[in-house]
């Protein structure tokens, strides 16, 4: 054994006692069982945010396009992908889909498009107060680095005025939609999108100008064990200089109906590694969620065992995933089941991760 290349005793350890760990560490962690995986994974859970508590929120997706010039090959739901239909909602229909979410007792509107040719950042702007004005008491977390960096091209302003822009319009918060952080990748599944480093870019202006994210991952698009890693330690070092990312939340990449449907689909095993190696190498996010959206609700309750605390949200409408032909549904009742039966607290949260109510 290279003297530099620690033992797996020597790896659990490390891991018990809450030190961080480097990622060729969590590269060999690929190769573990998967119950050792989940009880350390657990361990560093509990370590991070004690207790049995595992929180979702009422909220809704709202599409509002998918016109799209990235074109991305992942993706299923852009208007050209397997000819859809163009889909631009105007503002009475955004309206009257936050006001079914009100009525139902949601608290989160996510506005999510495409990166629409004709859409500059005043359109995302309107949108963004005619929803504030109507119900000021939605929390908007809305929209994408992606989409930043689109209203930056559009409106020739630079990434840090957009953000700036966008807060004083009413924005509450930005999902860190990511992807897979790595440019080889990004480079073939799409390149016409931001880059990691834009990514990065939008990242530190939300911080800059107060605002809060998250981190996605999509993997099984063709890319190694170490290009994972890679993408995690570019979260994990975002949030070290940061701490602006309030969850990660990974999924695996649905091939159907995509240009790149010849990739075969990851595994469950797959998946619930992923959960469990974020979650001990990121030990400075708090929150992982489950993705019952595209892993089914079997799976995303295995991961609470795994190292996950939290099943995201309820998620009326979503249209991305469902474009891939992926059909997951959910509702209140049933995930306060699925949590119970897991053995954990199921609990209302906020936007912040503030528990509006027990069950």
């Amino acid at each position: 054994m290279n003297k530099n290349t620690i033992s797996n005793q020597e790896l659990e350890s490390k891991i018990l006692s809450g030190e961080r760990i480097d990622s060729t560490e969590a590269r060999h962690l690929f190769g573990w069982d998967i119950l050792t995986l989940g009880r350390l994974a657990d361990e560093r859970r509990e370590q991070i945010r004690p207790g049995n508590e595992v929180g979702f929120i009422l909220d809704r997706i709202i599409n509002f396009t998918n016109r799209c010039e990235a074109e991305c090959r992942f993706c299923a739901f852009h208007s050209k992908a397997g000819q859809r239909e163009v889909v631009e909602l105007g503002k009475e229909e955004i309206l009257g889909k936050v006001a079914e979410l009100v009525r139902n007792g949601g608290t989160q509107v996510m506005l999510q498009g495409g990166l629409h040719p004709d859409y500059n950042l005043a359109t995302y702007v309107q949108l963004i107060r005619s929803v504030k004005h109507a119900f000021p008491q939605v929390y908007l977390h809305s929209f994408s680095p992606a989409e930043a960096v689109h209203m930056a091209a559009k409106s020739g302003r630079t990434i840090d005025q957009v953000i700036a822009i966008l807060k004083d319009a009413g924005l509450d918060s930005m999902p860190g939609a990511s992807d897979l952080l790595v440019d080889r990748i990004r480079s073939k599944a799409s390149p016409n999108k931001l880059t990691t480093e834009q990514w990065r870019e939008v990242m530190d202006a939300l911080h800059r100008h107060g605002l809060k994210s998250s981190a996605t991952m999509t993997y099984g698009m063709g890319e190694t064990l170490e290009e994972r890693i890679e993408h995690l330690g570019v979260v994990r070092d975002i949030q070290d200089k940061s701490g602006i990312i309030r969850a990660f939340i990974p999924w695996s990449f649905s091939p159907s109906m995509t240009e790149m449907d010849d990739i075969p689909p990851a595994t469950g095993v797959d998946y619930l590694k992923i959960v469990a190696i974020a979650r001990i190498f990121l030990d400075n996010v708090v929150h992982i969620q489950a993705g019952w959206l595209t892993e089914g609700m079997k799976l995303a309750q295995v991961a609470l065992a795994m190292g996950a605390n939290d099943m995201g949200g309820v998620l009326m409408e979503e249209q991305v995933v469902r474009a891939t032909g992926v059909e997951t549904r959910t509702n209140r009742d049933e995930l306060i089941d699925l949590i119970r039966n897991a053995g954990k607290v199921p609990v209302q949260r906020d936007s912040e991760y503030k528990v509006i109510r027990g069950f």
